[in-house]
């Protein structure tokens, strides 16, 4: 499968889209700070996706998922 390499402008905006409120990830890092350096971090972060694209390999740390389960009405036994 081929995936067409990302450019700075698509990922400045998906990066503009994140939404503030988000729980950083395994890194610590917050979208809000994401999106305070992204014109600094875009160039390198853009090598390292397309690298990653490109080659097949996705690093294991993205691979780490959090699932907190939140009920909001009815039944809350499984």
């Amino acid at each position: 499968m081929f995936v067409q390499p990302v450019n700075a402008s698509e990922l400045l905006q998906l990066i503009a889209k994140l939404k503030n409120g988000k729980a950083p990830g395994f890194d610590q890092i917050g979208p809000g700070l994401v999106k305070e350096i992204s014109p600094v971090i875009c160039e390198p972060l853009l090598y390292i996706l397309n690298l990653s694209l490109s080659m097949g390999i996705v690093p294991d740390q993205l691979k780490i998922a959090k699932i907190i389960p939140f009920y909001k009405k009815g039944d809350h036994s499984m």
